[in-house]
């Protein structure tokens, strides 16, 4: 039969035990969320990329940025977006080095014909283009606000060749209708906007073509109404378009 001490202090080793378990399981919860807490959490990034037109538009909410593709020519535009913030930076394609042997018959063809090689010929390679991107290196590129900014911008090309074609356009009307049907999907500079305009001499016309780009134009709040508008009445419903 045990002695009263003996029982007493067996009874004190048992509860000292269970108190140092409870205290260990206690402890190693706090442990993990201590290395959870210790994993940076990255800002997700909504990356658009622009040639002559959207060439993507995908999410980034990790630390490395990789993107492979095609270029519709020699430059591409980067735009990194959060919290109506951008950042930006303008990136060179390459072509691939072409094979003499590809080069050489095609340029016999081309001087048989005493003509320039086309640049839609199979035998002339494309712009690509690699990148690998971390998030470190966006910290030198300056923040941009995206209030009343437009994204990706027209060509010059592209804007030349659609000014053009309406300007050759006899009728006020059929200009309109020219400006009013085209499918947008680049945007355009204050400066373009003007141009367009310039070509309806009719303020009401004028300001009904100017709703229609609204959505697409870059800066909108940077338009020169007084000068676009001479009439009070249209300046005014121009200027509740802009804000």
């Amino acid at each position: 039969m045990r002695s009263p001490a003996l029982f007493l202090l067996t009874l004190i080793l048992t509860t000292l035990s269970s108190a140092g378990n409870a205290q260990q399981a206690t402890r190693l919860p706090a442990a993990i969320d201590s290395l959870l807490a210790e994993v940076p959490a990255w800002p997700s990034w909504r990356v658009r990329v622009a040639g002559e037109v959207l060439l993507l538009d995908s999410v980034w909410n990790d630390s490395l940025w990789q993107w492979s593709a095609p270029c519709d020519g020699p430059l591409v535009t980067l735009r990194f977006e959060a919290n109506g913030l951008y950042r930006e930076k303008v990136m060179p394609c390459v072509q691939p080095p072409q094979s003499d042997s590809l080069v050489a018959p095609e340029m016999a063809h081309s001087s048989e014909r005493n003509g320039p090689i086309l640049l839609d010929s199979p035998m002339v390679p494309s712009y690509a283009i690699a990148l690998e991107l971390h998030r470190s290196q966006l910290d030198s590129l300056p923040f941009f606000s995206l209030l009343g900014r437009c994204f990706p911008m027209i060509s010059e090309g592209a804007f030349q060749h659609w000014f053009d074609a309406v300007n050759a356009l006899t009728f006020e009307s059929d200009k309109c209708r020219a400006l009013e049907s085209r499918q947008h999907q680049t945007c355009l500079t204050t400066d373009q906007v003007v141009q367009l305009l310039q070509l309806i001499p009719s303020e009401d016309r004028r300001l009904r073509v100017l709703k229609g780009l609204a959505p697409h134009i870059d800066r909108i709040q940077q338009l020169p109404l007084e000068d676009l508008f001479h009439l009070q009445v249209f300046r005014e419903k121009a200027g509740e378009l802009t804000r």
